[in-house]
């Protein structure tokens, strides 16, 4: 009598306990999916913040392409421009003007933003197909992307296309030598609107789009703007119609 009296106690002390296991189960499961949400929503975060980020994703800033671990040089250039209190803005001119795996395109050429003036929540700049991981020494932009072939004899700054536009239109312009090259924006009141290239360029054919953002990262209203180009000497405008 006493034994069967141990083994009822016995089995209702391990009905309890697989009880309360099964209460605990779902908080559990709970805390590892918003473990795990999180740390991909920072890291997709993160990617965001860079332009054409998501080609690589983490792969741009750790040597480990699932991220985490240890960062490359484009990754640690990165977190010390990331401020204490979790700023994230952290991409820029000069960042874009950077060097960071030493194959001898900058971090914007890279990226497709070679002046670092693209602001996050804007489309990617450039041709997507044509970025490349400013952390991986072995990873570089096309050829054909920076420079043609055949190089241009004379300084030409063409028609953009489309023209009319909405929301965005190419700029193509030609230099015959490595120059400082400035592509600037203005409304029709001469004030500047957007940079889209501060710097120097090698001899080359050149296609730039204008996404028909401001400077503040703000889409412009329609209407006529005049694009101008500078390079030596050259000095060359022309205008273009935004159309929404």
């Amino acid at each position: 009598m006493i034994k069967r009296r141990k083994r009822r106690v016995s089995s209702v002390i391990n009905l309890q306990s697989e009880v309360s296991m099964n209460r605990f189960i779902p908080h559990i499961i709970a805390v590892i999916v918003v473990a795990t949400t999180t740390i991909i929503i920072s890291r997709e975060f993160r990617v965001s913040k860079i332009p054409n980020g998501g080609k690589f994703q983490c792969a741009n800033c750790h040597t480990n392409p699932g991220g985490g671990g240890a960062r490359n040089n484009f990754g640690q250039a990165v977190d010390i421009r990331v401020t204490p209190n979790g700023g994230e803005d952290f991409w820029s001119a000069t960042l874009a003007s950077q060097d960071s795996d030493g194959d001898g395109f900058t971090n914007g050429q890279e990226l497709g933003d070679p002046t670092g003036s693209w602001r996050p929540g804007q489309p990617d700049p450039g041709s997507f197909s044509s970025v490349s991981n400013p952390g991986d020494f072995n990873s570089r932009p096309p050829a054909t992307d920076v420079a043609e072939t055949v190089m241009p004899t004379s300084y030409r700054l063409m028609n953009n296309y489309p023209n009319p536009f909405n929301p965005s239109t190419k700029i193509v312009f030609e230099i015959p030598q490595s120059e400082n090259v400035s592509l600037r924006i203005y409304n029709i009141n001469g004030e500047l609107v957007r940079t889209i290239v501060n710097g120097n360029l090698p001899a080359g054919h050149y296609e730039k789009e204008w996404d028909g953002y401001n400077e503040s990262g703000n889409s412009v209203t329609s209407g006529v703007y005049i694009y101008r180009l500078t390079a030596g000497k050259f000095d060359r405008s022309s205008r273009m119609i935004l159309m929404k």
